[in-house]
């Protein structure tokens, strides 16, 4: 649950679906919905995940506003000009710098602020260990569940199996390596058993030593809660890393070890962690700063159970942070008045004044 602005009673919500019998041919429907966003005469369309669906891919080529805006929902440059896709809306604090960032994007990149939690967030976890999204419990389960041995180290690393790059095959077998007594979990690829085995192929040609690995199936909710309070640590997947689930990992006070990648959808974990007041000793612990380092880290949380113990304990006191941010709020409507071209044509006016 995120929050962008503040509701008003003026607030509409429309839902489109395909006609049958009108909508069978060469983008018919997205063309009918063009027109239709089109005569509202809106200042802003602002597509929060504009290259997830091919449906919103067309729509973003069409131009329906004076200013239109791609942003966060998934991690990439809509690769328009910028006479159709003016603006990217990034977080700060999970760019590199804007020099360096702006080059990701064809839009022009525009930056929440550095120091705050870039949107509003509800909890995920309610009270009596029971998940916000399925109102499921999990405090009942056990590792046993999973068919995971109680008494071993486990290294849980549950992000879709689409972000197991080859890059990452390295950092799960060198912690294995490092640490021959402990067990690695990962998802199952559930899309083709094919691609299961040639994941599986490329691990053990990286060294992993497939008997102490346990591949699951995608996870009801509440289960997942579960496997992340058991487990040992948490390892984030690199170049691509965790976003929902790394405030999960977050509200249930484990340990995340994570290394910022070079682009937007590596970088979540280090905008959360460096934001919501963690000591500098747990940073320390938990963000690396290249691949041997992540491999130390984590072999070293899981070893060591005074670090982790201080780590969690840290983790649990600072996750409340996350949450209910009304700077976020504040910060998206002042970024929506900005671009928006009333704004501009203001500005424009007010310049016009003083030559």
């Amino acid at each position: 649950v995120a929050g962008f602005t503040r509701t008003h009673p003026s607030d509409r919500v429309f839902v489109w679906h395909k006609e049958r019998g009108r909508d069978e041919n060469n983008g018919a429907w997205t063309l009918r919905w063009a027109k239709e966003i089109e005569s509202w005469e809106l200042d802003i369309v602002f597509y929060f995940d504009l290259t997830m669906s091919s449906f919103a891919r067309r729509l973003g080529m069409a131009r329906l506003a004076p200013v239109q805006a791609n942003s966060i929902g998934h991690p990439i440059t809509s690769g328009n000009d910028r006479s159709v896709v003016q603006y990217y809306i990034s977080w700060a604090a999970a760019e590199l710098p804007l020099e360096v960032s702006q080059t990701h994007y064809t839009e022009e990149l525009k930056l929440l602020p550095v120091d705050i939690i870039y949107q509003y967030y509800e909890r995920r976890v309610l009270p009596g260990q029971i998940s916000r999204i399925d109102g499921q419990k999990f405090g009942h389960f056990e590792r046993g569940d999973f068919g995971l041995p109680p008494d071993v180290r486990v290294y849980l690393c549950m992000q879709k199996p689409l972000k197991f790059h080859p890059d990452f095959d390295k950092f799960v077998c060198g912690i294995m390596k490092k640490d021959p007594e402990g067990l690695v979990v990962m998802h199952r690829e559930d899309n083709a058993k094919s691609n299961q085995i040639v994941f599986q192929k490329r691990l053990e040609g990286d060294g992993c030593d497939l008997s102490r690995m346990t591949f699951l199936d995608v996870q009801p909710h509440h289960r997942l809660l579960a496997l992340y309070r058991d487990a040992t640590v948490v390892l984030d997947s690199y170049p691509a890393g965790g976003d929902t689930t790394t405030r999960e990992v977050i509200e249930m006070g484990k340990p995340l070890v994570t290394l910022p990648a070079r682009l937007l959808g590596g970088r979540w974990s280090l905008g959360y962690l460096s934001n919501i007041g963690l000591k500098e000793s747990t940073k320390k612990a938990l963000i690396a700063t290249d691949a041997e380092n992540y491999v130390d880290l984590a072999v070293n949380l899981a070893n060591d159970d005074t670090l982790r113990q201080s780590v969690e304990d840290d983790m649990k006191a600072c996750a409340p942070n996350l949450f209910r941010r009304q700077e976020a709020v504040d910060a998206w409507q002042e970024m929506f008045l900005e671009i928006s071209p009333y704004q501009q044509c203001q500005l424009n006016t007010a310049q016009k004044g003083e030559l």
